[in-house]
């Protein structure tokens, strides 16, 4: 095969050489009238569904949305099913199936299960696919398998590879060869010049998963009004594909576009130049849009800083900056972290970066292993790339060595341990961020060894001396030995004594933020 082959090769390359089966699912499920007897009425049908153990809420929703269970003749056919199915995985995993496939008594458990199988023996993740389209189990085989080989030969992959390609595309075991050809297809001729199956694939891969599920012909259509419409080219469609433009109908695209326009204040071509190189902003409602930038501006940020900052990372636009998780990331940029806005406002990747998955393990790891002084804000420490966007493998390649004793590693435990810790400063102690800040040997403190046996002890003195405040005695909690804690705090006149005994009791009903 040429290296860039023309269009016609395209055409070629992307036909999957296997036997096309026409059919749809949809087609191969439809509703086998013939084969049933009279049928039953609806309130003997939805009974029946009673009888089973399913909740009479998805009873309802199930008759309502395949009506054609009325029917069945509940002797010989609906009860069967139905027995059969909670004999196989009980009345509430039936009941969850049936939600989101309510044509699921159209197949077998083990009908469904040779699916399920086969999937897991290529390396597919069958429980992750069977979960999000359960629709996929009740496919025959032999036409499941011929999508996965369609793909698998359109797209030259490995059977390594295959896996990875599912869990991002589950749903496209839903169609047939001949429907995901057609889509890989349109694809490549969306990217204009000569593509290989590689450079196919590294768009698709980064495509919603609902990118099988629109028609190819309507595909084609809504990406090439975009690049006609905002200009940018084979660029633009690249674009447009990764960030879904396929979702937003034509007359809404340049609706949007006009209201943006009057948001921003921007020339035609000023605008069209920011669109074609974010797409995905279109996808967001302009008063959506409006109301967020809005809702950021209330965090002291000027209608100047809160503009750039959308415009440069437009994902932000789609963020509520009144919801509880943002204004959290917001408090420990500003508190914690001690970022100005003007700081804030020149890295704006931060605000779409998660808290506890990468901002507070990864900054606290810095402090930690002295990776930036304390005394040196981190915009300009130079650091703020690796808290952002490098992976956990880079993170920790590049300070996991800057540690002395004892040594600190930067590591899922390492994470899962701040995400307990800061859960527990802020939840159980109800501590303000402001005070988090003025301590922060509490950040750095081990949660099941010390920071909460003594804030427990701590709290029990206050229940017993009226003199006493547990959130007085931060420091010393944080930074005090067991020894030095216990001497300071212990009452053997009262009963409390602060020992091995009571930090292995405290642990013990503290199972919740265990790991």
């Amino acid at each position: 095969m040429p290296t860039n082959p023309t269009h016609l090769q395209r055409q070629v390359w992307l036909k999957p050489q296997l036997p096309v089966r026409c059919l749809m699912l949809s087609d191969s499920m439809g509703t086998p009238a013939a084969e049933s007897k009279p049928a039953a009425n609806a309130e003997a049908a939805r009974a029946e569904f009673c009888r089973a153990g399913i909740p009479d809420e998805v009873t309802t929703k199930v008759l309502k949305q395949y009506q054609c269970y009325h029917g069945w003749d509940v002797d010989t056919k609906l009860r069967p099913a139905l027995k059969l199915w909670v004999e196989q995985v009980g009345s509430q995993q039936l009941s969850a199936r049936l939600q989101k496939y309510p044509q699921l008594l159209l197949r077998t458990p083990e009908e469904c299960s040779g699916v399920y199988q086969w999937l897991a023996s290529i390396g597919a993740d069958a429980e992750r696919i069977q979960q999000k389209v359960p629709h996929v189990m009740a496919r025959p085989l032999d036409q499941v398998q011929s999508t996965v080989w369609a793909i698998q030969q359109a797209l030259r992959l490995r059977d390594d590879q295959m896996p990875a390609f599912l869990r991002r595309h589950a749903s496209c075991l839903l169609y047939t060869p001949k429907r995901v050809g057609q889509t890989l297809h349109t694809v490549a001729e969306l990217l204009a010049v000569p593509v290989t199956p590689d450079d196919v694939l590294e768009v698709v891969m980064v495509c919603d998963e609902r990118l099988f599920a629109i028609n190819p012909d309507m595909l084609f259509q809504l990406v090439s009004f975009f690049c006609e419409e905002f200009g940018g080219g084979q660029r633009a469609a690249r674009a447009a594909l990764k960030q879904c433009i396929y979702r937003v109908p034509e007359e809404t695209m340049r609706a949007r576009a006009a209201d943006l326009r009057a948001l921003l204040g921007w020339t035609e071509d000023e605008l069209n130049q920011w669109v074609t190189a974010h797409p995905l902003i279109l996808t967001l409602r302009p008063s959506t849009v409006a109301s967020n930038i809005q809702k950021l501006q209330a965090h002291s940020f000027s209608s100047t800083q809160a503009l750039h900052v959308f415009a440069t990372r437009p994902s932000i636009a789609g963020y509520d900056w009144s919801s509880s998780a943002n204004k959290e990331k917001l408090t420990y940029l500003r508190h914690v972290l001690q970022l100005s806005h003007v700081e804030l406002t020149s890295s704006p990747p931060l605000l779409s970066t998660s808290l506890a998955l990468k901002i507070g393990p990864r900054s606290e790891f810095l402090h930690a292993c002295k990776g930036v002084s304390p005394d040196i804000s981190l915009a300009v420490s130079g650091v703020l790339s690796y808290i952002v966007s490098r992976s956990d493998a880079n993170f920790a390649a590049r300070f996991n060595n800057l540690s002395a004793s004892p040594p600190l590693v930067y590591d899922d435990q390492f994470k899962r341990h701040w995400q307990q810790r800061w859960t527990f400063l802020v939840c159980e102690m109800g501590l303000s961020y402001a005070v988090i800040c003025a301590c922060r040997p509490l950040l750095q403190t081990s949660l099941l060894n010390t920071l909460a046996p003594r804030w427990h002890f701590l709290i029990l003195l206050e229940t017993v001396r009226t003199d006493f405040k547990a959130a007085d005695h931060l420091t010393a909690l944080a930074t005090l030995s067991d020894e030095h804690f216990a001497q300071a705090f212990s009452s053997a006149t009262m009963g409390l004594v602060y020992d091995h005994n009571f930090i292995h009791r405290a642990r013990g009903n503290l199972c919740r933020f265990c790991y």
